[in-house]
């Protein structure tokens, strides 16, 4: 959950991508604006060993919440979040009282970027060992990217890990 020009819809692609290299079925289902770099933007991702017939997430397994504009889109959905559920929280990010697991993340303390938040999430993931490895997501990024940009990227993901 985050805004345009956060780049969520090529991070869910990612993900999508690294749950394939692991031999997981996968579905991306995406809603954002028309209007460019304005308003809301999220991806919701299935990753399942199984077949998937209906792409509806009614319990996440996590949410990264990016930015204020895509949880309020969402708002409704951490009414129904258990604990099993991870919630990464950017900081400044306010979200709705819920029973999930909270984890706040100050990705601009580390010097990251905002474009670069939804990647960098992903790598929060990994280290903390929801949905994706840091090997899948590595595999993924070198099917997705060449040269300078998966160099960049593979810098990034590396320097969250070992924050």
């Amino acid at each position: 959950m985050g805004s345009a020009g956060q780049r969520i819809i090529t991070a869910g692609e990612i993900l999508c991508l690294a749950g394939l290299t692991a031999g997981l079925q996968t579905t991306q289902k995406n809603e954002y604006n028309i209007t460019v770099l304005r308003g809301f933007s999220i991806s919701e991702l299935i990753l399942s060993p199984d077949e998937i017939d209906y792409t509806g997430i009614e319990s996440p397994s996590a949410i990264v919440a990016l930015d204020q504009e895509g949880v309020n889109r969402r708002r409704a959905m951490f009414d129904h979040l258990g604990k099993d559920t991870l919630v990464v929280q950017i900081a400044d990010v306010e979200i709705p009282a819920c029973t999930a697991r909270i984890h706040g993340v100050d990705l601009k303390s580390l010097g990251i970027k905002k474009p670069d938040w939804a990647l960098a999430s992903l790598a929060v993931l990994a280290h903390q060992g929801q949905i994706v490895s840091l090997e899948m997501l590595t595999a993924a990024l070198k099917l997705r990217f060449k040269g300078k940009i998966l160099e960049n990227s593979l810098d990034l993901i590396q320097k969250v890990a070992s924050a």
